[in-house]
């Protein structure tokens, strides 16, 4: 378990790529099962029931498979999808815990402002998974890094539309 956290990071560290890993829907489950749950605990953290975490999750999560399968069917990579989501979750769920930190620094209930240091540890956060999306889809897609970097500025655009658009409200 521990070389399977260490891979992880060395992913988000750019140093490892999707193809490193073995495909297997084993790693593939456990990896979903560790998104779910950092999403849960960053709900928490924010102040959300830890439910309302994981039906964000739920739909983020099936947003992004059903994106990444159609792109691979499309494009003739569907042999690395497995491998490109175990990596995607795999990432997320380090990223979502290195998150709580900057997240529990954020006032409760949004209604102070926010210390800066916070926010620009947050910021730099959603930087850095841009980042680390942009470098699994590079590999997967054989794109350029910049290439790579613009699709997930875009996929994040439209999944923090959709969840924000189906949560807020709530």
């Amino acid at each position: 378990m521990q070389a399977l956290i260490q891979f992880f990071f060395q992913l988000c560290l750019l140093r490892k790529a999707p193809q490193d890993l073995p495909g297997s829907s084993v790693l593939l489950s456990v990896t979903l099962v560790a998104d779910l749950l950092m999403a849960m605990v960053l709900a928490g953290v924010a102040g959300l029931s830890p439910g309302r975490g994981l039906i964000q999750g739920l739909v983020d999560v099936a947003f992004m498979l059903a994106l990444l399968y159609g792109a691979s069917h499309l494009l003739n990579r569907l042999p690395r999808f497995q491998q490109t989501a175990t990596s995607l979750l795999g990432s997320g769920a380090v990223l979502g815990f290195i998150a709580v930190v900057p997240l529990s620094m954020l006032p409760p209930g949004g209604n102070e402002q926010a210390p800066g240091g916070a926010v620009l540890l947050f910021l730099a956060l959603i930087v850095w998974s841009v980042l680390v999306t942009g470098h699994i889809l590079r590999h997967t897609f054989d794109l350029s890094l910049r290439q790579g970097v613009g699709i997930a500025v875009v996929y994040n655009f439209f999944a923090y539309s959709l969840v924000g658009g189906l949560f807020s409200g709530t």
